[in-house]
């Protein structure tokens, strides 16, 4: 067909968005988010109307979050970011960590490597931490396409990407303006993994280290590692983490206080956020309806304790049973052993025979562990099942029916978060649960392609342009 009969009616719309109107936007665009890539040569497959219009809007939905994250730091509102700006700000003056933050609940090494901004002005210092919160973000989707969408053609691994990225970013900037650290852990988990499948082990290693490093559920990374028999990887990542984290602490706090801090941190931190939900009877700081851990429900729903808490009517509801404090751990380890057993099955399979559609499956399923082992998951946190969902959405394109049914089903879990019930019952856990049997389901399903096939919103053609054809039988 020559260009004449290629072209359509979309193409040369009125109202079609031309390249040229948005030029300084997509040559930000593209130095952030490369239209090919790296990895793929040739010229980049043609850009349509929508995917532009999707990139921008995806940019504006992050800069929409820049002053609702500065108003916050700045005038006392819901921020993470202001408790380390004060916690960093008085171990630079001081040389002791300030306990009653919410850096209390990292490694105190954290409060030293923060002094990187903490001298600034509050203001200055919140813009720099969400332009960097935003690149994490932008990273962790450039990631995914490289190393999870391996095995698809350039044109769907550019459209989930951005339609994947669409569906978790309000969940990506509700944890932006809070300044948390949850999508560079992220990152860090995918592209180290990702690395190190391509035999580029000491900088994946490295990526590890810093995720393990900000919070200690990447650990599982490591486990995963030593199952697949990648020794010096994974050992590598725990010695970086190490390193990093003594460095950092004996030059903030001095060999003793740095001891005693890391002692503390553990005993009430790492050790205690599981520990209080389960044997607490009063209520305690996970309580909160937005925590959407496994712990936390299994407490709401199975027993009474904590049942007093003022201002949260909708506990009242979700009580099942009445399972004393034991009871409840029983039941807890109960369900974290098999969900663990389950998750080693799937990694069951030796590094020398996985398939790069295997690999993408595993490594997915590593960052959605870190939402089920999770003791504390709010409501950003599960921008770690991003992985997941955009391979799932790969996969599944050749099935329209089943491809919007999941766009639209975890559109509804977003949505419901807002609701108090909901919340409490913990939707957003048991969506990122059927998410990850989604994942697995794909992984073993041979009618699901995990390459080719056609997308289920377009039909690309090589002029970048629907075909006629297909114009018709959508009007």
């Amino acid at each position: 067909m020559n260009q004449a009969t290629a072209t359509t009616p979309l193409a040369h719309a009125p109202n079609s968005v031309s390249p040229a109107r948005f030029a300084n936007a997509e040559r930000c665009l593209e130095w952030l988010w490369p239209l090919q890539s790296s990895d793929r040569p040739g010229p980049p497959a043609a850009i349509l109307p929508w995917e532009r219009l999707g990139r921008l809007l995806l940019l504006a939905i992050l800069l929409v979050g820049l002053p609702i994250a500065v108003n916050r730091a700045v005038n006392h509102g819901v921020s993470d970011f202001r408790g380390f700006h004060q916690a960093s700000q008085f171990t630079l003056a001081h040389g002791l960590r300030l306990s009653d933050t919410t850096f209390a609940f990292y490694l105190p090494s954290l409060d030293v490597a923060f002094e990187a901004i903490a001298w600034m002005p509050m203001s200055i210092a919140a813009v720099i931490w969400y332009l960097l919160g935003c690149w994490s973000w932008i990273a962790l989707l450039r990631s995914v396409n490289r190393y999870l969408l391996e095995g698809f053609d350039e044109p769907r691994r550019r459209a989930i990407t951005l339609i994947g990225g669409l569906l978790v970013t309000p969940l990506a900037v509700d944890g932006l303006c809070l300044g948390s650290f949850q999508t560079f852990m992220v990152w860090w988990i995918v592209a180290g993994l990702g690395r190190i499948r391509c035999g580029r082990a000491r900088s994946g290693s490295v990526l590890l280290g810093l995720a393990i490093w900000i919070k200690l559920l990447p650990l599982l990374a490591v486990a995963y590692l030593v199952l697949k028999r990648k020794w010096k990887p994974a050992a590598l990542a725990v010695i970086c983490a190490v390193v990093l984290d003594v460095t950092l602490s004996f030059v903030g706090y001095g060999p003793k206080v740095a001891w005693a801090e890391h002692v503390r941190w553990w005993k009430e931190q790492a050790q205690g956020t599981t520990e209080r939900p389960l044997t607490n009877p009063i209520p305690v700081q996970e309580d909160r309806d937005t925590n959407q851990s496994l712990v936390v429900i299994l407490r709401r729903t199975l027993t009474t304790m904590g049942i007093n808490q003022a201002g949260v009517p909708a506990r009242h509801y979700t009580t099942l049973l009445h399972l004393t404090s034991r009871q409840l751990q029983a039941v807890y380890l109960t369900v974290v052993g098999l969900l663990g057993l389950a998750v080693l099955a799937a990694w069951r399979r030796p590094a020398e025979q996985l398939s790069i559609s295997q690999w993408s499956t595993e490594i997915a399923l590593v960052s959605l562990a870190t939402l089920w082992f999770s003791p504390v998951i709010w409501g950003y946190h599960p921008t770690a099942a991003a992985p997941a969902l955009l391979l799932v959405l790969a996969r599944v394109c050749d099935r329209p029916k089943l491809f919007w049914t999941i766009n639209l089903g975890w559109i509804a879990a977003v949505c419901l978060l807002g609701i108090p019930l909901a919340r409490e019952f913990g939707e957003m856990y048991w969506t990122v649960l059927l998410l990850g049997g989604l994942l697995l389901w794909t992984s073993w399903d041979r009618r699901v392609p995990h390459d080719g096939g056609k997308l289920p919103f377009t039909k690309l053609r090589e002029s970048g342009t629907l075909s006629a054809d297909y114009c018709r039988s959508i009007r």
